[in-house]
């Protein structure tokens, strides 16, 4: 009888666990309402009725970003309010960006092609940095592209004192669209793969789990976790597929397809150190013009013991190694360095080079004093304010503008 009655208690037992409400344990992880989890009802926010679902297939087109835009009405509403402040406001940016576009688009399109990724992108450096080369926000992110330091040197870019390949346009441009491919890779999605860009993947993926991890990565998705990322990224999509309808029409804002010539070039290879006037006096060029060709070379030095690609003329290449290979290597820089030992200060080692604190700053603008660390590579010029071989001391450029469309 007991042995019944205990199986019975038993069954009952089975029966109240089945039948509990189960609390998901995920740490960190809010909860997301069942309703939230399917396709919002609101017809605001649905896609339109001629495209299936959120995924990222085209809808009548053939780029991916621009088709997911068009079957959302509510980043349609974005994209116009933007339309209507960068047509009043960014005008004359948006002309300059696009003009200056003109240099870089030929390759741009290519690599996009060369990656299968949506022809739109072209504008991404229009919005990031008006298509200035040289551009640098406030945050200390450069070139077309707008690569943070340590993002850049993950990507593969050399980034130091010497050289800082953000500022070569091709270079960036093949390190920023392989990063693109690899956000979608990851997200599956242009919107969510733009925030990512925009933020960084780190703080996306963070929105995702605190909304509780949802599946599918899509356009959706985007939505339900816009209200947790920052002000910035909230803006950055609109901001971009406006963009990118004034660029893919410019009668919009007035603007005829005036674009700057293609940017063409040579390049060479030399060894060892080489500074800017050197090499302008073997290319036969103004040092302006080498620095302008070359302005990953921050302060015009190529960097001792090693192979450097240098830009030069088209047409001016086998010349200029000829010339060049005439140089004694003693006199190919009117620069050196100088790596920082224990206990030295900028003071202490101007004193020791025999050049003015001024000249040592000048060719060093990055470098803090008081925050110069033992390894440190410095520049020293060889006697400030005079000549050396018949070559002037380089200047060092000022590579610290910011072009982007409106402030971020």
């Amino acid at each position: 009888m007991n042995k019944w009655l205990t199986r019975s208690v038993l069954v009952v037992i089975a029966v109240a666990l089945v039948m509990m409400p189960v609390r998901s344990k995920l740490p960190h992880v809010d909860f997301v309402p069942d309703h939230f989890l399917r396709q919002s009802e609101d017809p605001m926010a649905r896609p339109e009725a001629a495209c299936d679902g959120w995924d990222d297939r085209p809808c009548n087109g053939h780029d991916e970003v621009k088709s997911l835009a068009a079957r959302d009405r509510v980043i349609e509403q974005e994209v116009a309010r933007w339309l209507d402040q960068l047509g009043s406001m960014g005008q004359y940016t948006v002309r300059r960006g696009l003009k200056r576009m003109g240099r870089y688009e030929d390759y741009i399109d290519a690599a996009l092609a060369a990656r299968d990724l949506p022809p739109s992108l072209r504008y991404l450096p229009l919005v990031e940095a008006g298509y200035d080369h040289l551009a640098v926000s406030p945050a200390g992110a450069a070139g077309l592209w707008q690569l943070m330091p340590e993002t850049a040197r993950w990507l593969g870019l050399e980034v130091n004192t010497l050289v800082d390949q953000r500022f070569d346009e091709h270079a960036a441009t093949d390190a920023a669209l392989d990063y693109l491919a690899a956000l979608h890779d990851r997200f599956q999605c242009w919107f969510l793969v733009l925030a990512a860009y925009n933020a960084g993947p780190t703080r996306i993926a963070q929105a995702i789990r605190r909304h509780g991890g949802v599946r599918p990565l899509d356009g959706a998705l985007f939505w339900h976790i816009r209200d947790r990322l920052p002000y910035e990224t909230r803006n950055f999509i609109p901001k971009f597929l406006a963009s990118v309808r004034l660029g893919d029409d410019l009668p919009v804002i007035g603007q005829a397809a005036d674009r700057d010539p293609p940017e063409r070039f040579d390049v060479v290879w030399i060894e060892g150190a080489a500074s800017a006037d050197v090499l302008a006096e073997a290319a036969g060029i103004a040092e302006d013009e080498m620095r302008s060709l070359n302005p990953h070379l921050r302060i015009g030095l190529a960097p001792a013991g090693r192979l450097t690609r240098l830009r030069v003329p088209v047409g001016a290449d086998d010349a200029f190694l000829a010339h060049f290979a005439r140089i004694p290597v003693g006199e190919r820089s009117t620069l050196r360095e100088h790596a920082v030992a224990p206990g030295e200060t900028l003071v202490r080692i101007a004193r020791w080079h025999d050049v003015s604190l001024d000249a040592l700053r000048t060719v060093n603008p990055d470098v803090e004093p008081r925050r110069m660390q033992v390894g440190t590579v410095l520049v020293i010029p060889r006697g400030a304010g005079t000549v050396v071989s018949g070559y002037r001391i380089a200047a060092s450029p000022a590579y610290t503008r910011f072009a982007g469309i409106l402030p971020r």
